[in-house]
């Protein structure tokens, strides 16, 4: 079957919890996305931390609900309360593939190794993950390392002078401009997650031979990523 007809009906519960009560821009695309595809998408939005742990309860026992995703950032929780918020989707709902046990491969994930296939990157090419401590970029470490590719993770303490031995970069922190210039090689390819402003500054943009934009570049294929998984449901 196409994989319109296949996620006709189905259905996607989406928690916010950001301090806001009106979706996000990343939010709302997910959901017209899902909307034309024939989804039933529902965006639900916690006060807090505990409430959306509760909701994700709720959500997980509602035989009505295909798949659920709680949007990240989490207001109000650190590293570890996000990573016990994330645990606790169920398995075989976790469409996002946020979930350390999930049967899903990562939305972001599916959309970096497409980006990698377009990009024409060879496994022998080599690639500097920075941001491989945190939720994405340590999921992504553990998929490129399986799939052969020749990858290395770094934190934002590390020493970033040292990615300028990579041919391939890609920025998962979050940290707006902190990839300067002076950390890259001239003609790097450049794969930017960061969100919402990018991980790349201007000068090191210039420098790439090909750089995927913030926004406009992985993301909409992670949002493809994201409904592939559910047509798996």
């Amino acid at each position: 079957l196409e994989e319109s007809e296949r996620l006709l009906g189905k259905s996607l519960v989406i928690l916010q919890c950001n301090g806001h009560t009106e979706e996000s821009t990343y939010v709302r695309l997910k959901r017209e996305m899902g909307e034309r595809l024939g989804v039933i998408v529902s965006v639900l939005f916690a006060q807090n931390k505990e409430e959306l742990l509760e909701m994700v309860k709720d959500a997980n026992n509602d035989d009505s609900i295909d798949g659920i995703l709680v949007q990240l950032p989490i207001v109000g929780a650190d590293k570890q309360e996000t990573e016990q918020i994330l645990s606790s989707i169920a398995e075989s709902k976790d469409v996002d593939g946020l979930n350390p046990k999930s049967s899903f491969v990562p939305a972001v994930v599916r959309a970096v190794e497409r980006t990698l296939e377009i990009f024409k990157i060879s496994k022998g090419q080599t690639i500097a993950v920075v941001g491989a401590l945190g939720e994405v970029g340590n999921r992504m470490m553990k998929r490129l390392n399986a799939l052969g590719y020749q990858i290395k993770g770094f934190d934002k303490g590390d020493d970033l002078a040292d990615i300028k031995e990579y041919e391939v970069i890609i920025g998962a922190t979050g940290a707006e401009g902190l990839i300067k210039e002076t950390m890259v090689r001239k003609g790097f390819v450049g794969i930017d997650l960061g969100y919402p402003k990018g991980d790349f500054d201007k000068e090191a943009m210039v420098m790439s031979s090909m750089m995927t934009p913030v926004p406009g570049g992985v993301g909409p294929m992670t949002i493809v990523s994201l409904f592939e998984n559910l047509a798996e449901v």
